[in-house]
């Protein structure tokens, strides 16, 4: 199975992830639909953030022993980076959201913020809480950008490299359209997640490249992605396409500027696959 992995190193990472993935979120999609003849335990479905980090590990370990294993986590110590990449990991998607709201308005729509009901403090400290959730409890950026993105840029480049991982990235959140309890994903639909997918998975990897290869920016880049979510989002989907479509223009904008072989001006950090 090593000598499997370490030919197939993507392949394997991609199933193992599905796998340990889907064990979790299939059970818990059936769960909400009254098709199983128990119950599962409410945070159970949770668990399912962990599958990224956990294939991560394995295919690491396999390819590269122990050292690879410390070298892909230690890339969560690159925090030396500007602080502008820190804005636009924790408020980045705040705009892009509060911008969708405001465009669905002009557009004659009402949405409701679930934040604006309550006082700032008590949004900074949810905001906080479930960032630092986001943080333990979800481990896909160690697979997505800190194993397969390097290995897929080596051969594809930035932009190729980030259209072909945005679709197992994607696909990963297919059970949860049969989630009866999480209205957002039943509302917004197939389609429209997968361009946000294509759109995001360009920006995570322009964030990346420019702050050396951080997983700490990239991982609170994810957290704080949910945590807006929740904080902003009523689960219209209107609301959620126009910020679809501003991520797809920022992400045409960023290709443009930075160049799609790399999505950095200037010199890059050697991103070598662990």
């Amino acid at each position: 199975m090593r000598n499997w992995i370490q030919r197939h190193p993507l392949i394997a990472l991609f199933g193992l992830i599905y796998l340990f993935g889907w064990i979790i979120l299939i059970p818990s999609a059936l769960d909400s639909q009254g098709w199983l003849p128990f119950r599962l335990p409410g945070a159970f479905s949770t668990l399912a953030g962990w599958a990224p980090g956990l294939a991560a590990i394995i295919v690491t370990a396999a390819t590269g022993g122990r050292a690879a294993v410390k070298e892909l986590f230690r890339r969560f110590l690159i925090m030396r980076v500007s602080p502008v990449w820190y804005v636009v990991a924790l408020f980045g998607m705040a705009g892009a959201m509060l911008a969708g709201v405001g465009l669905f308005t002009l557009s004659g729509g009402t949405a409701v913020i679930p934040a604006a009901s309550g006082p700032a403090s008590s949004v900074a400290i949810v905001f906080v809480v479930t960032v630092l959730l986001g943080v333990v409890l979800n481990t896909e950026e160690i697979a997505w950008r800190g194993v397969a993105l390097p290995r897929l840029q080596a051969a594809y480049g930035a932009l190729g490299a980030s259209l072909i991982l945005a679709v197992p990235e994607g696909f990963l959140h297919l059970p949860l359209f049969l989630q009866k309890d999480v209205a957002f994903f039943q509302n917004v639909g197939v389609p429209a997640f997968m361009l946000f997918s294509f759109a995001l998975t360009v920006l995570y990897t322009w964030i990346f490249n420019n702050t050396r290869g951080s997983l700490l920016i990239v991982t609170l880049l994810h957290a704080s992605q949910n945590a807006w979510a929740n904080l902003l989002s009523d689960d219209q989907a209107a609301p959620f396409y126009w910020t679809v479509g501003l991520l797809v223009a920022v992400a045409i904008a960023v290709v443009a500027v930075f160049g799609s072989a790399r999505l950095v001006r200037g010199p890059v950090a050697a991103l070598s696959p662990t």
